[in-house]
């Protein structure tokens, strides 16, 4: 019987906590860009730096994901393709809602930006989970050849 890592036993791949290990990447990749922009581009609506750093790195996090969060029993083709709709929704929604926040509570746009990413990043992983991946559990009493 193989041995089972402990990062497998407390996060099994295609869980949420995985994806927030993953993501935790993913997130700091997306801030170093998103910060650059801020800092850079000030007169630029904080959308459309938002949704252009979200857009960059999400390419980025697909493979992150498909590597380390889910796996390749689905071609590349399939997964990043089906990926893009995905990515887009959540790119449109996210910079909506944080320009929208950051219109409310000016003053709190960095806190506010790490809860708009956690809330459209459990959305990433539902529907990377269930739509791009189709991912489906292990059968832990499975026996392998």
């Amino acid at each position: 019987m193989a041995e089972v890592s402990v990062l497998t036993r407390l996060a099994p791949r295609g869980s949420l906590l995985r994806f927030g290990i993953a993501g935790s990447f993913n997130s700091l990749a997306f801030f170093i860009v998103w910060e650059a922009f801020l800092w850079s581009l000030t007169d630029t609506d904080v959308r459309i730096l938002w949704g252009t750093a979200w857009g960059l790195t999400g390419v980025m996090a697909h493979f992150v994901h498909r590597a380390y969060t889910f796996d390749a029993r689905k071609p590349v083709k399939w997964t990043f393709a089906t990926s893009i709709p995905t990515y887009l929704f959540s790119l449109v929604g996210s910079s909506y809602t944080i320009g929208a926040l950051s219109e409310m509570y000016p003053n709190n746009l960095r806190v506010l930006s790490v809860l708009n990413m956690l809330a459209w990043g459990f959305v990433v992983w539902l529907t990377m989970r269930v739509l791009v991946f189709q991912y489906k559990d292990e059968d832990p009493n499975a026996q392998t050849a």
